[in-house]
């Protein structure tokens, strides 16, 4: 099951339309064509950075004895951006001041979707007035900890 980043642009609502749904998890695109996926989430530098490292690679892969360390070196070079690669994504939103609202473990992107819009608070909702509870103070004279080995001592 992939967890989704859900991020929204600078000054929006949480339930804007323009909502950007981020899967942190390997991406096939990114293993098979590192270079070009990065080319086409619009990260020149990482992309130029890591077409020349491909170049390199090839060029070591002529010389004699270079072909099993090129091929794992650019194994390795395809893991890194298949598995990092959706963060340089959220990242680079956070840098241009988009707003991380969430993380939804979900098995697709539609599901997410559904779980997301259901639990944001919507404008355009009625609001339920909900009762406030004073959680802190409500807590027995003789209470113990609760789950652990150690007292919270008020901390969450």
């Amino acid at each position: 099951m992939a967890s989704y980043m859900i991020l929204t642009p600078p000054g929006a609502r949480a339930d804007d339309d323009r909502v950007r749904f981020v899967p942190d998890g390997f991406s096939w695109g990114a293993f098979l064509f590192p270079a070009l996926w990065l080319f086409a989430k619009r990260m020149w530098l990482f992309g130029i950075a890591v077409a020349v490292l491909q170049i390199l690679l090839i060029s070591l892969s002529a010389s004699a004895g270079g072909v099993l360390a090129a091929l794992l070196l650019h194994l390795a070079l395809a893991l890194l951006v298949a598995l990092e690669g959706p963060m340089l994504i959220v990242r680079r939103l956070i840098a241009r001041d988009w707003t991380l609202r969430s993380i939804v473990p979900a098995r697709d992107l539609e599901t997410a979707e559904e779980i997301y819009f259901a639990n944001v608070p919507s404008t355009d909702r009625t609001a339920v007035a909900r009762p406030v509870a004073d959680w802190p103070r409500q807590t027995p004279a003789n209470s113990g900890p609760g789950l652990g080995l150690f007292e919270s001592y008020g901390e969450r």
